[in-house]
């Protein structure tokens, strides 16, 4: 088994100090002696060396970790998010710790009071509300925390997003181009900053395209979840004849639960229909639909999310402004003449089609 520092010293006769200065790599700079470095890192050869994170914590006055809190990790923005937080933690020998929310704000705050009892360095959270986390931890406590996705117009935080109003509004120029002004918008958890700055694209885009009754064409839920998706899908379809010309989902969890629907309702996802959706996915390369997604880059997200924790914990200074991050466009399949691709959606009803499960 790996020896700590304390039993190396004991098994070697010198002091702790002693030893961690050579396990450490400052000896010369201590002008240790090369026979005590000698005996020391042979027995660290031999045996091996672990160390003691909580002694060290104690003494540095850090533990090396970090607190994540998301909403869930079964959106895979959150889980691709986390996955890049981590790859990016243990790069610089930290730890990342993670919790979810819920979308629950007494769950968010358990979670942050959780973590920070725990001794975490600092905190990167997509909060469910305006966050105000000195309720939370005490007005004392010092503890770096970072908003992330969740750009609040009133907060204290230094906060990373993406620019999800552009994003949108780059999304639905292209579909009413394609598409016309029918296409819908199916929208989980409206009152998310970063779900708002999507409605607020969608509305510029359909004011830019003379779709002034454009409200009319945006379906709202609270909960961003895939049933939610099957409800709001539900609902447009209930106020049109078929299938909407386009439609554009919030959340890969709303693509999801509306394609479901669809396929219930009229048996089939119409080839003619264009499908638009927040974030991406390469399961999207299977759909025989022209689809139109916007991909958020966690990468870059989560790198500057780290980069701002580790400069507020070195300094306290007000929150610098919000970091904007660019979102990509990704196009899938082609524009299709759409006469003829209502002539294939009869065809695809004959018993031999083979329908998008």
């Amino acid at each position: 088994m790996p020896k700590t520092i304390d039993e190396i010293a004991r098994d070697t006769g010198f002091s702790t100090t002693t030893v961690r200065l050579i396990a450490s790599g400052q000896a010369a700079k201590y002008r240790i002696s090369k026979s005590t470095q000698e005996t020391v890192e042979e027995h660290i050869r031999r045996y091996g060396y672990v160390v003691n994170h909580a002694a060290r914590s104690l003494r540095l006055r850090r533990s090396d970790t970090i607190g994540l809190v998301v909403p869930v990790i079964s959106n895979p923005f959150f889980a691709r998010l986390m996955g890049e937080l981590e790859r990016l933690c243990r790069s610089r020998g930290l730890v990342l710790l993670t919790a979810c929310s819920y979308e629950d704000p007494a769950q968010e705050d358990l979670a942050v009071r959780n973590l920070w009892a725990r001794g975490v360095d600092g905190l990167i959270v997509a909060p469910c509300r305006p966050p105000d986390y000195a309720r939370v931890v005490g007005k004392k406590a010092r503890v770096a925390i970072v908003i992330i996705d969740r750009p609040y117009a009133v907060s204290r935080y230094a906060t990373i997003a993406s620019d999800n109003f552009s994003g949108s509004l780059m999304l639905t120029r292209e579909i009413l181009k394609e598409a016309g002004p029918g296409a819908v918008f199916l929208c989980a958890n409206p009152e998310s900053p970063s779900i708002a700055d999507r409605v607020r694209g969608f509305s510029a885009a359909c004011l830019e395209a003379g779709v002034a009754d454009w409200r009319d064409l945006v379906f709202e839920t609270a909960e961003d979840t895939v049933n939610s998706g099957a409800e709001l899908l539900d609902r447009a379809l209930d106020r049109a004849d078929g299938a909407p010309a386009a439609f554009i989902c919030s959340s890969l969890l709303v693509l999801e639960g509306a394609m479901q629907r669809l396929k219930q309702r009229i048996g089939r996802i119409p080839t003619q229909t264009i499908i638009g959706t927040f974030d991406d996915h390469p399961m999207l390369d299977f759909l025989p639909n022209r689809v139109l997604s916007v991909r958020q880059n966690e990468a870059a997200l989560a790198a500057a999310a780290l980069q701002r924790l580790l400069e507020r914990r070195a300094r306290a200074e007000p929150a610098p402004p919000p970091t904007t991050v660019a979102c990509e466009l990704v196009r899938r399949g082609r524009c299709l003449d759409r006469a003829a691709a209502a002539t294939d959606d009869r065809d695809s009803a004959r018993p031999d089609a083979v329908d998008v499960g």
